[in-house]
């Protein structure tokens, strides 16, 4: 997969991004990422591609027309490659988008900085979304690049080197993943569940099945609202509630 990203920091987010499992990608040719800089497109000698908004108000805007080029340099005049425009005022990126994300072969994420773009940026940009990575404030869209690309990259096959893993991962079901442990079997009192050692493999899918709703009930239970339950699922819930409300 080949992401190409609009940014006026591409060394800064290069370095991040050379680390762990998308660095481990990128050596190994199983993703590419490109930099796109709008001060490459800058109209003026000193390289700044920002300006004060027009109506007044704090900080500087990014102007449209260099972000607009570095789209279009992204593109290579393809708008069949769609945009993704970092922003606190999109829709909310999750694991579901990512899977969507995942199955393409490219794609631009455009990352903004000061107060934010000029909406002509946006407007003029065919086949582009928003998209956001929650419900808070960053000093600019690169860490929210990151995390968009990770989660994309981590699903592409031949990016992690067990593809079971994906599936017991929080999120891939709609539910948030049961507890881990590791050795020593003891820390300070604490011993590992007996289940996990009985060797009985399909009481240990149960055992996780119920740890994973636990968790998902009494942290999210949004996401138990909205989820389309197994018969089994719904037993097991509804005694997690009676459970709860016994306490």
């Amino acid at each position: 997969m080949h992401f190409k990203i609009v940014t006026i920091f591409p060394k800064e987010l290069s370095n991040s991004l050379s680390y762990g499992v998308v660095g481990n990608a990128i050596n190994d040719n199983t993703i590419r990422i490109d930099y796109f800089d709008p001060r490459d497109h800058s109209d003026n000698k000193y390289g700044s591609i920002d300006d004060k908004p027009y109506g007044g108000g704090p900080g500087m805007v990014m102007q449209a027309k260099p972000v607009l080029e570095s789209i279009d340099q992204a593109r290579d005049n393809n708008i069949d490659i769609p945009v993704y425009f970092l922003s606190p005022r999109g829709k909310t990126f999750n694991q579901n988008k990512a899977k969507e994300l995942s199955k393409m072969d490219k794609i631009v994420l455009v990352s903004s900085r000061y107060e934010g773009l000029d909406q002509r940026a946006i407007d003029q940009t065919d086949n582009h979304e928003e998209i956001s990575i929650g419900d808070y404030i960053l000093s600019g869209g690169e860490t929210a690049c990151t995390v968009v690309i990770d989660s994309i990259a981590r699903l592409i096959p031949g990016v992690l080197g067990d593809n079971d893993s994906i599936l017991e991962e929080s999120f891939s079901d709609g539910f948030l993943e049961y507890p881990h442990y590791t050795r020593p079997s003891e820390v300070n009192g604490e011993t590992v569940p007996d289940i996990l050692l009985s060797g009985d493999h399909e009481k240990i899918n149960q055992w996780r099945k119920i740890q994973s709703l636990k968790n998902t009930q009494t942290r999210r239970p949004d996401l138990i609202d909205r989820s389309k339950l197994t018969d089994d699922e719904i037993t097991i819930v509804d005694d997690l509630k009676n459970d709860l409300e016994n306490l």
